[in-house]
Formats: C-alpha cells, structure tokens, sequence
C-alpha cells in the first residue's frame, strides 16, 4: 500500500490506511506513561492537547503498534495480547445514545447497564489469554460540551460509570479519550454542585498532555526534508543562515540542536522555519498542519517556490503560504494579530506607491520584519546588520541595505532602539527621534527624584527565601522609596520594608543614626549618587512630554507608550542591577552598621538573617495551606471542618481523624497540635495540656498563658490578644493567627468565661470559634480567679443548690452552679417576673438573676449587693455569709411563692365577698355554679354568657381555673397580670356576679337563709324605666353593711321626702354603674 497523505486523520476513517507518521520524543513519552500507568491498575487516560499537535495522528499510529501492523511505538503492555479496539468520533450528541445505538442497545430502562455490559460481552470474546479491550474516543470534547448543556447529571453519570468499569484493575480494559482543553474548562457555565461533581468525574481519569514543542516540530519536519541534495555552495550558505540565526536569539532553540538540524531543514532557513512551526501552532485550525505545508502542492508551498529568487524557503516564502492557506482567518477578527498583519498589508501597499523599482525585494523585507515581530521572542537582536545579512543570504537580495534605508527614509518603517528591531510603521507625520530631543529643552532637571519613582515604578516585594525554607513563614519585604528614613510598622503580609533613599543631601552618618535606633526589620538602601537613575527619569519625562504634546496623533501615541514601558523597564533594570552589585553609589545600612552586598543570593540571605533577629519567637509551622496572610477558600471549608472536629472529638484520639486519607484538616491538625506535644484528652489523673519542650510553639504558648493570666481582674477582647501576634516578635501570617487562637480557646475554655455582644457565652462550639476569629472585636474573655475565701463563698452556693463543693473552679463548675438560678428565673410565671409586691431584697435579687451576664459578678458582685453585703464583708466574717444564704434562701422562696400568693388573695377575695365563709375549692366552686343555675342565658351579654362558662368549667385544678376566670373576667389570665390589674379584677368580678344575680330566677328554695341575706330592687322612673337588681351578701358583711348604713342615717336630713329623693338618685347612680 502506498503512502498517503491527509490534512487531518480520523481514528475510523484512517484505521486500514498507512499514512507518512514520524514518533517524536513527545509521543513515545506519552505511550510510556501510558505503559506504566496501565501497569500499576490504571485504565482511564485522557490526552490533552491544543488544535493541530497532532493528537488524533497519535492514537492512530498508536492502534497500529498495538496491531502489529507498523511499529511507530514499542508498547509492552501484556505478553501477546488478543486486542480488539473499538473507535468513536466525538459528536454533540449524548454519548450514551451514541454507544448504544452501535451496540444496538433500544431498551431505555437500564441503558446504562446494557451498554457496559456489550463491552463485557466484547471483553469475554477475547478470551481469558491475555485479553485486552481498548475503546478509543477521539474528540471526546463533543460528548462533553453536549453533556454540560443537556442533562449534566446524566451524562456524566455515565461517563463515571464508563471509567469506573474501565479502571477495574482485574481486567485488561483501556478507556483512552483525547480532548483539545481540560475536562474542566466544558463546566464553565454549571452549577457549583455540577462543577464538583464534574470534577469528581475527571479524577477518574489520568490527564496526559499532548503539545508538541517547536523543536519536535522542527524534528518533524527536518524528517520529512533531510533527503535533499545539496552542494557545497548551499552547504556554506546554510552555515551561514545558521550562524544569522544564532546571533539574533529571535527564537528559543538549543544551538547545539539548531546546527543539528539546519542542513536537514533545507530548503527552509532556521528562522523562516521557526517562524512557519510558531504560526502554525497560532493560525493552524485542523491537526497535522505541518503536514500539510511539507505535502502542499500550491505554488506558495516549498515543492513550488521560486527557487531562482529565493536561495532559501525564507520568512517571506512563509508569509505567502500563510496568507493563501490561512487567508479566511488571518483577515477575521479572531486572529489575535489582526493588527499586525494588518500593518503589513498597509506596508506592501504604501511601497508599491512610494517605489517604482525593486517591488518584490522590498515586499520580502517587510514581509520578514512583519513575521519577525509576530512570532520573535523579546531581546532578539533584530537590527539593520541582522536584517542585511538575511536579506542578502536568504532572502536574495544584494543591495538589501539600500532598500531598508530607503524604506527607514519613506518611514515605512522605523528602527526601535530600545528592542534592536525594525518595526512597520502604521504612519505618522511626527518625527519621534526629533520630538524627543526637542522635548529634552522643554522638560526641567529632576530634581525630586523620590516623588517620580514612586509614579514610573513600583518594585516587586522580595520573599526572605532562607526563612521561609525553614521556619514555613513566608516573609516579605516591600520596596519602600523616599527621601529620609522611613519610621513604619510592617502590616499585614509585609514583614519588613527595604528603604531605598535618594536623597543627595543626607549624609550616611545621619541614615546610620536613624537605622541604629529603628526595632522594625527594615534594612535601608542609600544612593549617594543617583545619577543614572536620575537620567532615566529625565528620558521618562521626555517621552510623556511628547505623548502629551501629540496626543490626537494616535499611531505616534501608540509608538511612544511602547517607548514609555521599555524606558521603564530600563529604570527597573537600573535600579535592581544597583541593589545587588558592590557600586560604592550604594551603602546597605541595619540596625545602624553597613552592610557589604555583592549579590542577589547574599542579600536574600541577609534578610532572612534580619528576619531571624526581629522575629525570634515565631514558631516554625511548615503548613503553606495556612501559614500565609490570607488563605484560599478551599482552606476556608478546611477550616470549619477543623473546628468541627475540635468541638466535637476533642476527647477522641487524633481529633477523630482516621484512615490512611489526610484531607487539609487533618494536616492542619497535624502541623499544628500533635508535631507540637499539644494534646487535648488524656486518661492520666491531673492531665494538663502543654507544648512538648522542644517545640518552637513555646513562645507563643507562654504568651496565650500569659494573656489569660492577664484577664483576672478584667475582661479582655479577643483582639488584644490577636493584636501583639501581628508585630514583632511574633509577626505570624493571620491564617495561622485564626487556627491558633481558635485551638488555644479550646484547649483552655474551662480557665475563663467568654462574652460576647449577647453576654456570656456558656459553651464554646465550632460556631462560636468561628465567630471569634471571624469578628474578635466583638468577644472578650475574662479568667477565673476563685481562691480563698472567695471560694468558700462560691461553695457556699454550690451547697445551697445541693452541689459538691470544689477545690479547683473551671468554666464547667460555674456553668453548673449558675445554671439552676437561671433556669428557676427562666421557669418563673411573667407575674413572678414582673410584681413589685416583694421584699426589697427578693426584688433585688430577681433583678441580679435576669440580668445576669457574667457568672463570677453575678456570684461574687451582684448576689452580695442585692442583698445588702459586700464582698469583702463576706470574706471578713463567716457568720455575715451564713446570714448572707439564709437572706438568699428566702428571697428564692418569696419569689418562687409569688404566684402563689396571687392565687390565694384571690380564692380569699371570693371565699370573703360571696361565699361567706372557709371551704375547699370542690365546695366553693359548686356553690358558684348552682348560684347560677336559673340563669336566663339568653339575657346575658356575650362577656357574661363567657363568665359563665368559665365558672361552670370542669378544670379540677385550682390554679387553671381561677386562671381562666381572671381571663374571663379582665381579659388575661392570672399568670400574667399586673400589680395594678389586681384590684380591677376584684372590681369587675363583683360587677359581673351583681349583673348575673339580676338576671337568675330564684326561689326560697334557692337560698341559704343561714349564710347570707337576698334584696330584691325594683326602680321605676319616666325616664329610665323599670330597673331591677338582686342583691346576694353572706351574712358575713352584715356589719360592713350596718357601718355604712350609720355612716349615711347620720347625714339625713328631717325631710322624709329629701330623704327618700336623696337615697333614690343613690342607688339609681349605682344600679347604672
């Protein structure tokens, strides 16, 4: 079979051809992972690689070795495998469709399933000698760009469970997928939940890459071309070339490996091949690209050049075949360059009106130059000896430093100074070379070079390598530029500053004396000559000046930013090479003495040592998921799940981590407490958590301790405690900060009472951690410190309550001892809470027990005052503190009987007023009731109607009936009314028996003439009508009654008549009311 050649290569199409395949050092790399891998029990493997690398020409090359067919590879995967491979063309189609239609699987119900169990079935065929089932899915991103738009949980489901069946280490099954980006990038418009479901899917896979370099490109195609003849003339000439090449540093290639294969390169010349791989790569938009230029036939391809005019397929040959191959895409607004081919275009045209002869020697100049800033790297050597020597060796031109100085003088194009290359010009009528030296009349001396520093540059901070290696922590320095000795505190991620002075006025003795007496870890840099640096500037100022001056002329604007940004970076460049170098301009100054640098490497090294001295008691904490100034948010999800063990297995070993997996928590747990000694939970008796001696966490342990000892005699926020760890001689990064004081919170949570805006704070869960160190300035902290007679007074509580006494007191014993006062106060009726009919003390002491905050006040403080005692008489005289419980005990018990006692005035209030004597609740209530009983309900108002339900309730509870008929009565029940609503109640409850009284038919039969007497009141009077009453009153009020009755007999007059009038308009006022 002859070979044959395809623009681009289909795994199904192309699996009987035999196409022209060369392996590269990049794809037999990628079939030894792939060996490998298989051989340790992987079976998923996805090849990622850009458009036209050459990935679908690889699994086709790959399925021949495996074949036997042609040995592009040698694959040793199984000892004389029986193989069959099964191939799919990625479509926007739901893959599992696809698979099932070729299997021919029409049941919908368990598609899945009878998908993978066709490919079992395909497996079993092979045999049980060596099988070896490979299913190879080219353009695998199809399936998944349809599968993130169509039924994301579906499709990948399918997927997952289509590796997973590969990944089955006990069969010789190969999933192999190839795809143009990561699996990653098709969830871009998911769901979080999608994305990481997503992302579950593609760790089933073993991502390989697939992007063939330039050089393998070059190998690909000097392999293709090496069986040229060629004389000894050409010989000289690609030595030449070759030599061209080098010097020009355009393109990153060994030189050993360009003189490798320069001669089997040729007709192509080292640059123009460069430049052909490099566009390519760019503007190729289907794979094996190269291919296609090495097998083009068109007359702008490399069998059909010019050769007469062209002694090498040269950059401008390239230029050709790029724009009649990549017509479509080089002139869309999708090609990056747009711009630059654009300028090109406009060059050739600008020549063909501007020159009458040699039209083709210019095109191929500009041609070149135009390529050449496309794809060339930056510091190329591109300038007019370059440009002259290949143009007359490769390009073909002899006079070719004619042409480029006529081009230069039509200004077609210009020469960059500041990047050794020409450029083509878009067109301006500014002579920038004149307007900047003019400028140079218009722009004053610098003088103030400080401030212009600080506008033109800004240096990168400088990572204290040596210490960070060693502790963990990274320090930063900042460039800090001024005219004197700065006085800052390092904040934040910065750990210290570099000072550079500029200032020719200073004297060294004065910025010695200042760094002498500086604590911080600043090291100052002093230029005492900045003239360099000054004269940059000056260039700086030049060119805004002409930006400013032309700003309407665009492609001039253009032309002097790029200007602008290469004299910035030559100020850069100017001022790092200084900080390095042992120029006497420049004098190191710390801690008042001159330090000698003459290197990059010695003055890394020289901070890390001032971190060492400023910074002794950072501890070493090699964690870099945490110790760094703001952590990621996925170590933010480590972090709840951190505190969450802490809270909820402090009293398991290792926090309750198990396994052999160590997600980011248990690392964090790792680093942080166990390396350290540092133990939560112990069976031995007196187990105190402590740092392991020999743990670099000492310092900060003492400090913590010391902190809570601190917080004795007052409360302390959780801030001040934060605040000394971001300064010296801590200066710890804020994640390891919040891990800390969460961990040392814990640890210690017996040893102090925690507030925060609400009061205290009881129990400390991983909420609240997370609380404290998200918003410290909102807790505070404040440690116990019960000794002495403060404990006998605290005991003396506990024995009150029944408790044990204490020797030691902890969080745990005063949540114990304040929980029964809170919880009687918390079970009190809203009467109880709220009546004023108490004792001054019992009031005082409901008041210290609902507002209770802080459980050692509380004890020691607010109980004592309430009661009229102080502390220090309670510690001066053990009988005050016996009275001081006794008080106690009975301002608990009013209080507790409180409600009772409303209950009891009003069963009296009853008992006194309507029954007329003392009786059980069972006889009173029925004696209410049968009053009752004649009622003419269907006279009675609806609040009296409910009275009387409420009175014939069958509640045989005391309390819940008297309740109800308060509610009835007033309209609240008993548990919550007021001082002043008592004699109300009592007020409309007479009203009410005296209104149903008036409405109840009765008889003599009716009444107990030995416990109470019954008048009858009939009212007549044109106006108001008949007016009738009944009145009920035991016998009881019979002198009550005589009283009143002298009290009036003494205010009558001798008149009948007035007499009877005056006690008329009497009772009709009350029989109204």
């Amino acid at each position: 079979m002859t070979t044959k050649f395809t623009t681009s290569t289909n795994i199904i199409r192309d699996s009987g051809r035999e196409l022209n395949y060369i392996p590269t050092p990049n794809s037999i790399r990628v079939v030894n992972q792939i060996v490998n891998d298989f051989k340790k029990g992987i079976r998923s493997f996805n090849i990622i690689g850009s458009y036209g690398t050459g990935k679908s020409s690889f699994l086709w090359a790959l399925q021949q070795s495996l074949q036997g067919k042609k040995r592009f590879f040698n694959i040793n995967l199984l000892q004389s495998p029986k193989i069959e491979i099964i191939n799919f063309v990625g479509e926007y189609k739901s893959i599992t469709n696809v698979l099932a239609d070729f299997f021919e699987v029409n049941q919908n119900k368990n598609i899945n399933e009878n998908i993978l169990s066709e490919f079992f079935n395909r497996y079993h065929e092979l045999g049980k000698k060596n099988p070896l089932l490979i299913l190879v899915i080219d353009e695998f991103g199809k399936f998944l760009e349809y599968a993130s738009q169509h039924q994301p949980e579906k499709e990948l489901y399918f997927i997952q469970q289509l590796s997973e069946f590969a990944n089955n280490p006990d069969h010789n099954i190969i999933f192999l997928t190839a795809v143009h980006q990561n699996f990653d990038a098709y969830a871009f418009a998911l769901s979080n939940a999608q994305k990481q479901e997503w992302t579950k899917v593609k760790g089933r896979f073993r991502e390989i890459t697939f992007n063939e370099p330039v050089e393998q490109l070059l190998f690909l195609a000097s392999e293709h071309l090496k069986n040229h003849q060629s004389d000894k003339k050409t010989e000289a000439e690609i030595k030449s070339s070759l030599s061209i090449a080098k010097k020009s540093k355009a393109y990153n290639i060994n030189p050993e490996y360009a003189a490798e294969v320069a001669s089997k390169l040729f007709p192509l010349d080292l640059i123009a091949a460069n430049i052909l791989t490099l566009s390519l790569q760019k503007y190729g938009q289907h794979e094996r690209s190269l291919f296609s230029f090495l097998e083009s036939t068109d007359h702008t391809g490399i069998n059909s050049f010019d050769k007469k005019t062209n002694p090498f397929y040269n950059a401008a040959c390239v230029f050709d075949y790029l724009i009649f191959n990549f017509y479509s895409f080089i002139n869309s607004r999708y090609n990056p360059d747009f711009a630059s081919w654009s300028a090109i275009k406009n060059s050739l045209e600008a020549t063909e009106r501007f020159f009458d002869e040699d039209i083709n020697s210019y095109s191929k100049i500009l041609k070149t130059i135009g390529l050449l800033n496309v794809t060339s790297a930056a510091g190329s050597d591109l300038g007019k000896d370059f440009l002259v020597k290949y143009a007359v060796i490769c390009l073909g031109i002899a006079n070719a430093s004619n042409l480029i100085d006529n081009l230069e003088n039509r200004k077609v194009i210009l020469y960059r100074n500041y990047s050794k290359r020409f450029i083509i010009s878009e067109g301006t009528d500014l002579d920038i070379s004149s307007a900047l030296i003019e400028a140079g009349n218009k722009v004053s001396d610098i003088v103030d070079v400080v401030t212009l520093l600080k506008r033109e540059y800004q240096l990168p901070p400088v990572l204290a390598k040596s210490y960070s290696y060693l502790n963990g922590t990274p320090r930063l320095f900042e460039f800090k530029i001024s005219d004197f000795p700065i006085q800052e505190v390092p904040q934040d991620e910065y750990d210290g500053f570099i000072n550079l002075i500029f200032n020719e006025k200073l004297s060294i003795a004065e910025v010695k004396k200042e760094s002498a007496a500086q604590k911080e870890a600043i090291i100052y840099g002093f230029y005492q000559n900045s003239k360099t640096i000054r004269n940059q500037l000056f260039e700086i100022e030049k060119t805004r000046k002409v930006i400013d001056e032309n700003e309407q002329d665009k492609i001039a604007v253009k032309e002097l930013n790029n200007i602008l940004v290469h004299q910035q970076n030559l100020l850069s460049h100017f001022i790092l090479n200084n900080l390095y170098t042992k120029k006497s301009d420049l004098k190191w100054i710390f801690k008042g003495e001159e330090i000698k640098i003459s290197s990059k490497k010695e003055f890394n090294k020289k901070l890390s040592g001032i971190c060492s001295e400023i910074y002794p008691k950072t501890p070493k904490f090699k964690n870099e998921l945490v110790n760094k100034h703001k952590i990621s948010p996925s170590i933010h999800g480590a972090k709840r799940f951190y505190l969450r063990a802490l809270a909820d297995n402090w009293n398991k070993p290792d926090l309750g981590f198990e396994g052999s997996k160590f997600p980011p928590e248990r690392t964090i747990y790792l680093t942080l407490l166990k390396e350290n000694g540092i133990e939560l939970y112990s069976d031995k008796i007196n187990f105190a958590t402590q740092v392991s001696k020999n743990s670099s966490f000492n310092h900060l342990w003492n400090y913590s301790m010391d902190f809570l000892n601190s917080a004795k005699q007052n409360r302390r926020t959780i801030l001040e405690f934060i605040e000394p760890l971001t300064k010296r001689p801590f200066k710890l990064k804020q994640g390891l900060i919040d891990f800390w004081i969460a961990s040392f919170l814990f640890i210690k949570k017996d040893d102090y009472a925690l507030f925060g805006e609400s009061g205290y704070i009881p129990y400390l869960t991983d909420e609240v951690l997370e609380l404290i160190i998200k918003l410290p300035e909102n807790y505070e902290l404040k440690t116990f410190a019960i000794e002495g007679v403060k404990l006998d007074i605290f005991n003396s509580y506990r024995i009150f309550l029944n408790q044990q006494s204490k020797v030691k007191l902890d969080n745990e014993t005063f949540i114990e001892t304040i929980k029964p006062f809170l919880t009687f106060y918390r079970n009190l009726s809203e009467y109880s809470k709220t009546t004023r009919r108490l004792k001054k003390e019992t009031l005082a002491i409901r008041d210290a027990i609902a507002n209770s905050k802080d459980p050692e006040k509380s004890f020691f403080e607010d109980f004592p005052l309430a009661l009229g005692y102080s502390t220090e008489s309670l510690q001066k005289s053990k009988e005050k503190l016996q009275s001081f419980i006794i008080k106690l005990q009975n301002a608990i018990k009013e209080l507790r009987t409180s409600y009772d006692s409303l209950l009891q005035r009003f069963e009296d209030f009853i008992l006194e007023d309507f029954i007329g004597e003392k009786m059980e609740f069972e006889e009173y209530k029925t004696k209410l009731q049968n009053r009752f009983k004649k009622l003419k309900k269907h006279l009675c108002l609806p609040h009296q109607k409910t009275f009387v339900q409420r009175l014939d309730s069958e509640l045989d509870d005391k309390k819940a009936w008297l309740s109800s008929i308060a509610q009835a009565v007033i309209g609240k029940s008993l548990e919550t009314i007021k001082d002043e609503e008592e004699l109300f109640l009592y007020d409309r409850f007479k009203t009410l028996i005296l209104e149903l009284d008036s409405l109840t038919n009765i008889s003599q039969a009716d009444l107990d003439e030995d416990n109470e007497d019954v008048l009858g009141i009939e009212m007549s009077s044109f106006v108001d009508g008949i007016q009738k009453r009944l009145v009920r009153l035991p016998k009881t009020k019979k002198k009550e009654v005589a009283k009143i009755e002298d009290l009036i007999k003494a205010k009558l007059s001798k008149d009948k008549s007035l007499n009877i009038a005056a006690l008329a308009n009497i009772l009709k006022d009350l029989l109204q009311k």
